[in-house]
C-alpha cells in the first residue's frame, strides 16, 4: 500500500533554512494559520505528519475510516453503512514489545566518585514524575507512531522550592527542526488544549540563537468552538500568551551546550524517506497484514451472527396480531405454545416445522487469523509463533523463555539499545537544568555532586527475554576460571546484575573486607588450638 506521495520534497534542505533564518520566526498579528508547517514552511514534512503518522495513530487507536466504515445497505437504508469487527493487532504487538523492552526491574543508576548522593538525587527526580510508571506507556506509543520525545524543565513547587518535571510528547506532538547523525537538535512542542469552548494550541519552540539555548512559547486559537463538527486542530491566529498561562515566560535564554529534550525514534529503518529524522513505526509496512486481519475478524463475527440458528415454519402457523402500541397487523410464531392446534391442510410434509441452521466455519477462520498473525511476526520482528489466535481468548503471546537466537529476542535487544542512549541524555538533562537553577541535594549542590564526572547505567529487565539464572551461573563460571573479571560480571547486563562501575568496585571492597574479617576469626581459632 501506497501510504504518502511526495515525501522527497521536504528533503535534506529543512534543516538548513531554519539554520540561516538567524533569528525568531515574526508572526503576522491576525494572520491564521492552519497548522505549525505553514510556520517553519515545510509542506513535505506536513505530508509525512497527516498521512503516515495520522495513518498509524489511527491504527492504534483501532478505527481508521477508510478501513473500518464499510457499506451495509437495506432496503430502509440503501446507503447504510456499518463499523467492521476489529482485531485491533497494532496496538497489541507495540504493547507486547514494549512489556518486553521495558519491565518492572528495569533500572537507572548513576555512579559518581563522590558517592551516592547524585544517584539519589536523580532518583528522586523520576519518582517524583512518575518516570517508571509513564515509560512503559512511552515505549508503546513510540513504536507505535515511531518516535517521541522528553523534556526536561525547572519550575516553581507548591512549598515555592524549584523542582525539576518532565514532559512526555508522543511522535504527532514533536515537530523536528534541525538534527545531525546522532540526534534531534532542535524542535517544537505541541500541545492543546480546550477552555471556555475553544481550543488554544500552545508551540513550544527549542532553538540555539547566538549561542545561547532559547525556549520560546507561543499560544493560538481557532476560530472554531468546540462541537461545531468544524475542524479544531488548526492553529488559528495568534493569542497573548497570558491568556491562558499568565505565568509562563515567552521566552528564556539559557547558556547551555546541548538541547533540553531527547527525541526517541524506533531503531527500524525509514524506508519512506532515508532523509527523514522522524522514526518509522513498528507496523509502519504491515498496513495490508493488518487490514487483512481486521476483514477476517470481522467475517468471523458475521459467521456467529449470521449463522446462528434458523427454523423454518409453515406460513399457517404464523399468527396475524395487533400491535397494541400501533393498531397494525403483525406475524409471529408463538415457540411457548404447548397446547395443540388444528389446521385444515392435506400436505403434510407442507406442515413440518424444520431446523435450517448452517455449520459454522469456526476452523477455518482460526487458520486464516493465524496465517496472517504469522505474516504479522515475521513484519514486525516478532518470531514466527509469538502470537496466535484462540476463539475463546482472542490474540494470545507465548508465553516461553525467548532464546538469544529468536528474532523477538534481536527485536528486543535493538529497541533497548536504541532507547538506552535517550535515558542516558534525559538524566543528563537532569542534572544540567539542576545545575544551571543552583538546586542541591542533602545540603550539597547538585553542581559539585557532578563536577568530578559520573555515569549513566541502565540496566533493562530481561528476565522475560532470557534465562538470568543461566546467565548469571556462565558469568560465575568464567569469573572462576580467570577468564572474566568480577568487575565485568557485576556491571554487564547480559550477566543479569547490572551495577554501575561506582557500585561495583565498591561491592568487591566490602567482598575483600569480609573475606579478610573471616580470615582473621580463622587464624584467631587456629591459634586458640
Amino acid at each position: 500500500m501506497k501510504i504518502w506521495e511526495n515525501a522527497k520534497e521536504w528533503g535534506r534542505g529543512l534543516m538548513h533554512r531554519l539554520a540561516e533564518a538567524g533569528a525568531a520566526l515574526a508572526v503576522p498579528p491576525g494572520r491564521e494559520y492552519g497548522d505549525v508547517f505553514e510556520i517553519i514552511e515545510a509542506p513535505g514534512l506536513r505530508q509525512y505528519y497527516t498521512s503516515a503518522i495520522r495513518l498509524w495513530h489511527c491504527l492504534y487507536r483501532g478505527a481508521y475510516e477508510p478501513w473500518h466504515t464499510v457499506a451495509a445497505p437495506t432496503i430502509v437504508n440503501p446507503n447504510g453503512r456499518r463499523q467492521l469487527y476489529r482485531l485491533n493487532a497494532a496496538r497489541a504487538i507495540c504493547a507486547e514489545l514494549a512489556g518486553l523492552v521495558w519491565g518492572e526491574e528495569a533500572q537507572i543508576r548513576v555512579g559518581a566518585p563522590g558517592g551516592e548522593e547524585l544517584d539519589g538525587f536523580v532518583q528522586d527526580v523520576l519518582r517524583r514524575n512518575a518516570f517508571h510508571g509513564r515509560m512503559q506507556g512511552l515505549v508503546e506509543q513510540i513504536l507505535a507512531l515511531g518516535g517521541g520525545a522528553v523534556k526536561v524543565w525547572a519550575e516553581p513547587g507548591d512549598a515555592g522550592e524549584t523542582v525539576i518535571r518532565l514532559g512526555y510528547a508522543a511522535a504527532d506532538q514533536f515537530v523536528p527542526l534541525s538534527w545531525d547523525d546522532a540526534r534531534v537538535r532542535e524542535g517544537v512542542f505541541i500541545s492543546r488544549r480546550e477552555w471556555r469552548g475553544r481550543t488554544y494550541t500552545r508551540l513550544e519552540w527549542h532553538r540555539r540563537r547566538g549561542g545561547m539555548y532559547v525556549i520560546e512559547n507561543e499560544l493560538y486559537s481557532a476560530a472554531e468552538q468546540i462541537g461545531t463538527g468544524a475542524q479544531t486542530d488548526a492553529l488559528g491566529t495568534r493569542r497573548p500568551l497570558a491568556e491562558l498561562y499568565p505565568g509562563l515566560q515567552e521566552r528564556t535564554a539559557i547558556r547551555t551546550g546541548d538541547s533540553l529534550f531527547s527525541y526517541i525514534r524506533t531503531p527500524m529503518a525509514n524506508n519512506l524517506d532515508a532523509a527523514c529524522p522522524l522514526g518509522m513505526s513498528l507496523y509502519g509496512n504491515a498496513l495490508e497484514t493488518l487490514h487483512a486481519l481486521d476483514i477476517c475478524y470481522d467475517s468471523f463475527v458475521s459467521e456467529f451472527r449470521l449463522g446462528r440458528k434458523r427454523i423454518i415454519v409453515p406460513a399457517r402457523c404464523v399468527r396475524m396480531v395487533a400491535d397494541p402500541q400501533t393498531g397494525a397487523m403483525r406475524r409471529y410464531f408463538d415457540a411457548t405454545d404447548e397446547v395443540y392446534a388444528a389446521f385444515a391442510a392435506d400436505d403434510a410434509e407442507g406442515m413440518k416445522i424444520s431446523d435450517n441452521s448452517v455449520q459454522l466455519r469456526v476452523e477455518e477462520h482460526v487458520a486464516a487469523l493465524n496465517a496472517f498473525l504469522a505474516a504479522l511476526c515475521l513484519q514486525t520482528g516478532f518470531s514466527p509463533s509469538a502470537f496466535s489466535f484462540d476463539p475463546k481468548g482472542g490474540i494470545r503471546t507465548a508465553t516461553e523463555v525467548v532464546s538469544e537466537n529468536s528474532r523477538t529476542f534481536k527485536t528486543v535487544r535493538t529497541v533497548q539499545n536504541q532507547l538506552a542512549g535517550a535515558l542516558e541524555h534525559i538524566v543528563r538533562n537532569i542534572i544540567d537544568v539542576a545545575a544551571l537553577y543552583g538546586m542541591t541535594w542533602n545540603g550539597r549542590s547538585v553542581a559539585s555532586l557532578a563536577a568530578d564526572g559520573y555515569e549513566v547505567k541502565i540496566t533493562f529487565d530481561d528476565g522475560v527475554t532470557q534465562d538470568r539464572q543461566t546467565n548469571l551461573k556462565e558469568g560465575v563460571m568464567l569469573a572462576g576460571a580467570g577468564l572474566l573479571s568480577r568487575l565485568t560480571v557485576l556491571t554487564d547486563k547480559r550477566y543479569g546484575i547490572g551495577m554501575t562501575e561506582a557500585e561495583a568496585r565498591a561491592e568487591l571492597e566490602r567482598v575483600k573486607s569480609e573475606q579478610t574479617a573471616r580470615a582473621d576469626v580463622r587464624d584467631r581459632f587456629d591459634t586458640a588450638e
